[in-house]
């Protein structure tokens, strides 16, 4: 079975996610961007973010984290990622959802279907196979 890899070089994975960039929930101001497409419900990319949070007054300075929402295969996680995305506190809902396991109720304010549907195509163009996916400086973090 061959190696899953990276579907775009560094600069044009850069240039597909400055497209992206509107749809991503975001922490920090720093100028080094981190890009990360994660799972809600995936125990890998809930592990990354307490990371991050648990790094934050290091990292937030440093660092502009973008993330983007993506459905691992098996994971159902399509409910939760509409009400995050359809939440007016984006960045509340990940962490109550992702950090303390909190349910939060569904909502759809219609345009977080589109979101979805552009984070998907976006992930497909790059290769993204893996929960937390990260891309730093245009390339994938092994």
């Amino acid at each position: 079975m061959p190696e899953k890899a990276q579907l775009l070089s560094p600069p044009d994975t850069l240039e597909v996610l400055k497209e992206l960039k509107p749809h991503a929930i975001v922490f920090g101001e720093g100028e080094s961007e981190i890009h990360t497409f994660i799972d809600p419900y995936c125990e890998m990319s809930q592990r990354y973010l307490a990371f991050v949070f648990e790094q934050q007054e290091r990292m937030f300075p440093k660092y502009k984290f973008y993330f983007y929402l993506y459905e691992l295969n098996g994971k159902n996680s399509s409910h939760i990622i509409t009400s995050i995305l359809s939440s007016e506190f984006k960045d509340v809902a990940l962490k109550s959802v992702m950090l303390n396991h909190e349910d939060i109720p569904f909502e759809d304010n219609g345009e977080a279907q589109r979101t979805v549907h552009a984070i998907a195509q976006t992930a497909i163009k790059i290769g993204v196979f893996k929960r937390p996916y990260i891309i730093i400086n245009g390339k994938v973090k092994q």
